[in-house]
């Protein structure tokens, strides 16, 4: 199976003029689509309204997908999710795309050096209830929208 990378391209601001950053994510293959709740994200937005570690925005301007997927989706439009443990510093984000009649899943994670072998559908799904529930565990929380 060829190895497939989302690379999301974010708009330019002015101080970075004609330079797009982008953020390249490694495919999350598991056995059906990884959906999460479409409540999630509603509850990650009201969050962001009270709480300062958690920000949300748009700025993703077009995503990548560089490989040969074994489904092609269409999808409506997509997410960044960012964050950082407080406990150890480490960061890690999953790209959402949405899919009529799937809604929200997981396309890829990020960074690369994260082994997938360990990670498993149970475990990314506790880690987004943890983020809800418990958003002081994180030093920041990023919601990117297209």
């Amino acid at each position: 199976m060829d190895s497939i990378i989302y690379k999301v391209i974010f708009t330019a601001h002015e101080q970075f003029e004609h330079k797009n950053l982008t953020l390249s994510f490694k495919n999350l293959e598991f056995k059906k689509p990884l959906s999460i709740p479409a409540k999630f994200i509603l509850e990650l937005k009201k969050l962001s309204e009270t709480n300062q570690h958690i920000i949300n925005f748009q700025n993703i301007e077009e995503v990548l997908i560089i490989g040969n997927p074994t489904v092609n989706h269409t999808y409506n439009y997509y997410l960044v999710i960012l964050y950082t443990y407080k406990s150890n510093g480490r960061r890690v984000g999953y790209l959402i795309g949405n899919v009529k009649n799937l809604g929200d899943i997981i396309l890829g994670i990020w960074p690369f050096n994260i082994d997938l072998k360990d990670l498993s559908e149970e475990e990314i799904l506790e880690t987004y209830n943890d983020i809800i529930q418990n958003p002081n565990n994180y030093n920041s929380i990023c919601l990117i929208s297209q």
